[in-house]
């Protein structure tokens, strides 16, 4: 089974297949999304309502250079600082 790693838009890597990125909606268009998080920016094809200026969680497929979102978590009213503590504690670990 594979599981989604934890990931920022520039640390995405070739190898990787499932991922997740939280960041916040910059723009929406017609079957994509961008998102962008403190490291840079990416295009997430997605068939998913999202709307610009949320945060969100995106869990994904990637396919060749092709980023898809296989599901998406409002995460707006999250605490910032508190989950960048976190993440930092949980990254130590792998």
């Amino acid at each position: 089974m594979e599981f989604y790693k934890p990931r920022k838009a520039e640390t995405i890597e070739k190898e990787d297949t499932k991922f997740f990125l939280l960041g916040k909606v910059q723009e929406v268009g017609e079957g994509f999304f961008i998102l962008a998080d403190e490291t840079g920016k990416v295009k997430i094809n997605s068939n998913f309502k999202v709307e610009k200026g949320s945060l969100v969680r995106v869990f994904c497929s990637k396919f060749d250079e092709e980023i898809v979102a296989d599901f998406v978590q409002n995460m707006d009213g999250l605490d910032w600082e508190l989950w960048k503590k976190a993440e930092s504690l949980y990254l130590r670990l792998l």
